[in-house]
Order: C-alpha cells, then structure tokens, then sequence
C-alpha cells in the first residue's frame, strides 16, 4: 500500500513539474513572438520605406527564423496568417495593436504606411519593455503555484 501511495505521489509531483516547465516555456514564447513581430515589423517598414514593396512580396522574401518564431509554415505566408499563429501569444494590447495594423496595412500612400509602421513599433517596444520587466516576477508565480498545487495535493492523499 505504502508503494501505491509513493509512486502516487511521485506522478502527481512529476506532473506538477511538467506544468510548471509547460508555463514557463508559454512565458518566454510570449516575450519571444513579440519581439518576433517587432523585428518582421522594423522589415516592412524597411521595404515599404526603400522599395515600396507590396506586402505579399515583403513577406515571401522574410527572414524565415522571424516567420517561424510566429509560428507560420512556410507554405502559406499571409499577413493573416502570421496574425492567427500568433494571437494566442499575445497580450491584448499587442494583439490590439497588431489587429489594427495589420487591417489598415497596404490601405494609404507610403508617407501614411510608414506612420503606422512606426507607431505600430513604438507601442510593441514599450509593451515588449514593460512585458520584459514583469517576465521574472512571473515566472517565479507560473513555476511556483503548479509546483504548490501538486505537493499540496500528495500531501492530502498521504
């Protein structure tokens, strides 16, 4: 009986720790897709600045590592889509700023797309900053309370 409880234990603690680890990752994912959208953005800004590029060609020819940190494929590379693999990464003010640049994008001359490119960058920066400061306080709650839930719960069950 002593063996059930133990091994019992053992997989609600090893559980806890897995969740624990899952949140943390999910914590850094988020600081990680922002600056993912910060640098695709500084891209676009580039190409419609210097090129005037339309948007389907500015992301085809996008670094491929940023694509991947929003987590696109490489076979269907839209605005659109680079939006929908990220959403659930985001905060809701990123996602706010995102939603509204991305449904404006290629809608004005270049004066206007590189004033919303810029702005756009500037409240992702700050967001990216006050998003950076808070990560360790955090992480030590996402780690801590999976932790704490499990080893309150095998020290119920003893």
């Amino acid at each position: 009986m002593i063996g059930v409880k133990l091994a019992g234990t053992v997989l609600i603690l090893a559980a806890g720790g897995i969740a624990a680890c899952g949140k943390a990752r999910n914590e850094r994912q988020k600081l990680g897709v922002l600056d993912a959208w910060i640098d695709l953005l500084s891209f676009v800004r580039g190409q419609i600045d210097l090129y005037l590029t339309p948007m389907d060609e500015i992301l085809r020819t996008a670094d491929r590592s940023i694509l991947k940190r929003l987590g696109v494929d490489s076979a269907c590379i839209t605005l659109r889509a680079c939006l929908q693999a990220s959403l659930p990464h985001l905060d809701s003010e990123s996602r706010r700023l995102l939603l509204i640049w991305g449904r404006e994008c290629g809608s004005s001359y270049r004066d206007e797309e590189l004033r919303r490119c810029d702005h756009t960058l500037r409240e992702l920066r700050e967001q990216r900053d006050r998003l950076a400061s808070q990560l360790p306080s955090r992480m030590k709650l996402t780690i801590a309370l999976p932790i704490c839930l499990s080893l309150g719960t095998a020290i119920l069950l003893w």
